[in-house]
């Protein structure tokens, strides 16, 4: 990004810590960078940066800010009631002091308004996503049905996005069918509480139920391989990245009616939802998908890709930035250009 013109200010964040003294810390930094940069426009991401962003910005007077939820996270899960209810009232008031709230699904939307984070008179835009990058995104051989059929789990490594319901189904299809594989991309994040250990992983491989490749910066050598890319999340997704990045690459998806999953597959025609927390479902839509002919499998995956071209594109979403710093800043089109470069780097 700097090779690009673009400036990059580093930022000291812990994303699992409650220790008010991580956050001050946090909330000062940020005012210190916008007192010292002045900013005209300001998105913010994710819960920490949404709430001590948004005060930074109103400390610093900062004119126009945005909050983007990008998913719950574990927004409304924490196991201390006092930690929820201190956290959904910073929330509440960082809404308040941002001109704009942003949110890629309804249900996240829903969700504040449920709890009272936000009201309807709240000025409130909901994107279909954060974008795909469909030229860059593309399927680099056509898929052909080979004697072994892949499945991959792509994503980090956590409980919550179902590895050990993809797991143990993969234990019980492969008792039925030995021409199967299936294999488990993602980073193991071992700060996180709910995420799986390395030792697991290793284990798992050693009996022969998957096979781990390791993390990645491109995932696309990955996905072009695979027959299906499987993601039984019940995380409190925002909009799936990983799925978004499959279906453009014409690649077939199992994933759940979960938040954030579910609007980017159309059940039976660009691959199968099955149910939340459900092994046996997860199992009868793999076997679904193994009772296609190749035929049936490349139209599923077109029709993935055609769907991500029509709703989830970088450049549609590119114009609600448009609009939005049109509407917020009067950015003229002179500088409108600049920005480019900053807009289109996030995908």
């Amino acid at each position: 990004m700097i090779a690009e013109g673009i400036s990059f200010i580093p930022l000291s964040l812990n994303n699992y810590s409650y220790n008010p003294y991580y956050d001050l810390k946090l909330l000062f930094q940020l005012i210190r960078i916008y007192s010292t940069n002045q900013f005209t426009v300001v998105y913010h991401y994710t819960t920490k940066p949404n709430i001590y962003g948004s005060f930074a910005s109103f400390f610093a007077r900062i004119e126009k800010t945005v909050a983007i939820t990008t998913g719950q996270g574990q927004l409304f899960s924490f196991k201390s009631m006092i930690v929820s209810k201190i956290v959904n009232l910073l929330y509440r008031v960082a809404c308040k002091l941002s001109t704009e709230t942003w949110f890629l699904n309804t249900d996240d939307y829903q969700k504040f308004i449920d709890n009272k984070i936000i009201n309807t008179h709240s000025t409130v835009r909901i994107l279909p996503s954060e974008g795909i990058n469909t030229s860059k995104f593309r399927a680099l051989y056509k898929k052909r049905k080979t004697p072994i059929t892949r499945f991959l789990f792509a994503g980090r490594l956590l409980g919550q996005k179902g590895i050990v319901h993809f797991v143990e189904a993969a234990k019980q299809i492969k008792r039925l069918n030995k021409n199967v594989r299936f294999e488990i991309l993602g980073f193991i994040d071992p700060k996180n509480p709910d995420s799986v250990s390395y030792t697991q992983i290793k284990n798992w491989q050693n009996l022969g139920i998957i096979k781990y490749l390791g993390s990645t910066e491109d995932v696309r050598p990955f996905i072009d391989r695979a027959d299906c890319v499987i993601l039984p999340s019940f995380y409190k997704e925002g909009i799936s990245r990983v799925l978004l990045e499959a279906a453009s690459m014409s690649t077939p998806l199992i994933t759940t009616d979960n938040t954030g999953c579910k609007e980017l597959v159309i059940n039976n025609i660009t691959g199968f939802i099955c149910a939340k927390k459900s092994t046996s479902s997860l199992i009868l839509a793999i076997q679904k998908f193994l009772d296609l002919d190749s035929i049936e499998r490349l139209k599923m995956g077109q029709n993935g890709r055609d769907y991500i071209k029509t709703q989830f594109d970088i450049n549609k979403i590119i114009s609600i930035y448009y609009r939005s710093l049109d509407s917020i800043s009067q950015i003229d089109s002179v500088n409108r250009a600049s920005n480019n470069v900053m807009i289109s780097s996030k995908d």
